[in-house]
């Protein structure tokens, strides 16, 4: 969702407050055979669970650590860590933005490396690579992702006898018979929040056209081009959702249309796992399906985004009982316990970890099978300006506004991006 990859913001005078009471919160001071280490964060909205559930779990097991969790509203979290940091007062462990923001604070220093950490085998490195830097080295331990599907009405599918669809000429079929029906609309989607467009539409669909890790690493090597024919054929399969989306859709929001789907007006939603909670509040008997194949026997490619890491404060005055906190946040214990009380949040670790939700399991389960992929955006090409992750937004948004071709938008996003990036390859 956006705001937990929101643009750096200016520090608040709550944040300036937060970042003053840290530096006299016991961090480096051992309370006799305890050692307090601080927990820097942008979850102001899982303190409870971490505080009431995580937390004691780990201090049950070493009593000799003490834990003090210490968050700030993810708008102003870039800038506080910043100063924090910089300042001599940062936490010490400390959550990572993932990508191009992660690298550069990687850059300037913030976070040890964590090559050698135990259970820090545990991950990928699909599941690292969020969180490497230019060494490749892991700087973070990755703690959850997040993924992107259609939600879907249950009632409607069955009264209108339809079925999920798994290519997307089904998919077209099963938008134009609801949308024949008259009675629902096809699509809960707006145009007003190009991140929307780009995260929960492109990024979900397109890795079907683009073949995922294929079509991503080809853009930063500089073997691919948005103007690839892959990459047209997705913005255009993205474009061809317009005649099935609300009327007035240019001003529908991100939340409009979770009110819209909530309320049973709308059979379908494209959406992240973070709102499995929010698409069943209303009681509404609702499933997950993938972003379909392109065509049947096709590979099938979902969006996996690595949403949170914790690494280590280079100048933390705690480091081995940080080290033992990291190295438990790597293991199973901690993944079982954080994924079930955040529903719609995932384990990036290679030990299965059972979903007590059941929308929750659902979209756990579309990973089977399917090759996984972050967002297109974040890796490297959105260092520089334009960005293509801003810029993405901002074309989307034309070519459902203005009309803007598939062809034309991929050219201007190619332009754009090739004004200031230097391929890696």
């Amino acid at each position: 969702m956006r705001s937990k990859l929101a643009p750096l913001a200016a520090m608040t005078v709550a944040a300036l407050a937060l970042a003053g009471c840290s530096a006299g919160s016991g961090a480096g001071e051992g309370d006799g055979d305890v050692t307090t280490i601080t927990f820097g964060n942008w979850r102001v909205e899982d303190q409870a669970l971490w505080e009431e559930n995580v937390i004691p779990a780990f201090e049950a097991a070493h009593p000799d650590i003490k834990v003090v969790y210490q968050p700030t509203g993810t708008d102003d979290y870039n800038a506080a860590i910043q100063s924090q940091i910089e300042s001599g007062t940062g936490p010490d462990v400390i959550m990572c933005r993932p990508f191009d923001v992660n690298r550069a604070w990687i850059a300037d220093g913030y976070f040890d490396n964590l090559k050698d950490l135990d259970g820090i085998d545990g991950f990928t490195d699909t599941a690292l690579a969020a969180w490497t830097g230019a060494d490749n080295d892991p700087y973070c331990v990755p703690i959850a992702s997040v993924l992107a599907g259609f939600y879907y009405n249950k009632t409607i599918f069955d009264e209108l006898g339809l079925k999920i669809p798994t290519t997307m000429a089904e998919f077209t079929s099963v938008l134009q018979a609801i949308k024949d029906n008259g009675k629902y609309t096809p699509i809960a989607l707006g145009s007003a929040d190009g991140w929307q467009l780009s995260y929960n539409v492109l990024d979900s669909i397109g890795p079907n056209y683009w073949a995922g890790e294929d079509g991503r690493l080809g853009l930063i090597d500089g073997t691919k081009k948005l103007t690839d024919p892959d990459f047209v054929a997705a913005f255009q399969a993205v474009a061809d959702l317009q005649p099935f989306m609300p009327d007035g859709y240019q001003s529908l929001t991100y939340e409009d249309q979770m009110q819209l789907f909530t309320l049973g007006k709308a059979a379908i939603m494209a959406d992240g796992s973070w709102d499995v909670t929010a698409a069943t509040a209303t009681g509404l008997d609702v499933g997950v399906f993938g972003p379909p194949a392109v065509n049947a026997g096709d590979q099938r490619y979902l969006q996996e985004m690595p949403d949170q890491g914790v690494g280590l404060n280079a100048d933390s005055k705690n480091k081995d009982a940080a080290k033992v906190f990291l190295s438990w946040l790597a293991s199973a214990d901690f993944q079982s316990i954080y994924v079930d009380k955040v529903p719609g949040f995932f384990s990036m670790g290679s030990t299965p970890v059972a979903y007590t939700n059941p929308l929750a399991q659902e979209f756990a389960d579309l990973k089977t099978d399917a090759l996984l992929t972050p967002r297109l955006q974040l890796d490297r090409l959105s260092a520089g300006t334009p960005p293509l992750d801003d810029n993405t937004w901002a074309v989307l948004q034309t070519v459902f506004n203005d009309g803007v071709s598939a062809k034309d938008a991929t050219a201007k996003l190619q332009t754009d991006l090739d004004s200031w990036y230097v391929p890696a390859g």
